[in-house]
């Protein structure tokens, strides 16, 4: 009679679906929280900065007891110029969730996420549920801004794609800015494309409503917040690793067999036993 190591025993393998779904429904959260997260930033243009940072320097010097402003405006006389003014935007970091979706979940799992946001965004307020920032419903499609909000799927997979089984400083920093590449890309494309569409829908008149804001609108999207997405979504990356052990460990494949209890308990079982279990099992 021959004998048969337990390590022969086939496992089955199943990943938790539980755990996906729970992690699935907690990235959804995290994306809608994203969507409702509106951050006044100076708008990220040169001059805009630097009037920013001048202003604030100004401030603070101004906190400063008289002896010691005196000598600080001495050294730097600059500092007596009145403030310059600045512009501020508002800033959303949708985008940067995507890629810490992505990166946390897995280039599937974080697709389906965002897939998920989508699809409850854009059927919310039909069962009163306001789940995007301005309400949300069908009526999204047909915004020219909605290629940002596409774009977030091919962002967390893309990111995922990338630091799937990796977890260094070049691929997680190639998610971010590939992640990122993605997303402005295609919101470029979807942008200029319903222009083109709506030039050869509706006419001339309607290409020329859209041409003063086009430019302004991809300005406003991609130019401006380019920057905040970046640094966002390394800060992401970097605080991710926690959340990417506990999305490994909820998600992780159950690996014990269905085998008897004489498999479990003894070093080796016979051959008549191991095709036994081997028909059970189908």
């Amino acid at each position: 009679m021959r004998l048969v190591g337990q390590n022969s025993v086939p496992r089955i393998k199943r990943r938790s679906s539980l755990g996906q779904t729970i992690l699935t429904l907690l990235s959804v959260i995290v994306l809608f929280l994203a969507a409702f997260t509106a951050i006044e930033v100076p708008i990220a243009s040169q001059r805009n900065i630097s009037a920013f940072a001048f202003n604030k320097v100004q401030i603070a010097v101004d906190y400063l007891p008289a002896q010691a402003q005196s000598r600080v405006k001495g050294f730097f006389p600059v500092l007596n110029q009145p403030r310059p003014d600045y512009r501020t935007t508002f800033y959303s970091p949708l985008a940067p969730a995507a890629v810490f979706v992505g990166y946390v979940l897995g280039p599937l799992q974080g697709l389906l996420a965002c897939l998920t946001f989508l699809i409850l965004g854009l059927i919310g307020p039909y069962v009163g549920i306001h789940p995007f920032a301005n309400g949300g419903g069908l009526g999204y499609l047909h915004e020219p801004g909605f290629g940002y909000l596409l774009a977030l799927m091919p962002t967390a997979w893309v990111s995922g794609m990338i630091t799937r089984g990796r977890r260094t400083t070049v691929s997680q920093s190639l998610a971010v800015f590939a992640g990122l590449t993605v997303t402005h890309l295609t919101g470029l494309m979807f942008l200029f494309g319903s222009v083109l569409v709506s030039y050869l829908v509706n006419g001339n008149s309607a290409a020329l409503a859209w041409q003063p804001w086009v430019f302004e609108l991809a300005r406003n999207m991609t130019w401006y917040p380019v920057p905040y997405d970046i640094l966002s979504a390394l800060a992401l990356i970097g605080l991710g690793f926690p959340f990417r052990w506990l999305s490994n460990t909820l998600v992780a494949p159950d690996s014990a067999s269905k085998a008897p209890a004489t498999v479990k308990e003894r070093e080796f079982v016979t051959v008549d036993a191991f095709d036994e279990y081997e028909r059970n099992l189908v």
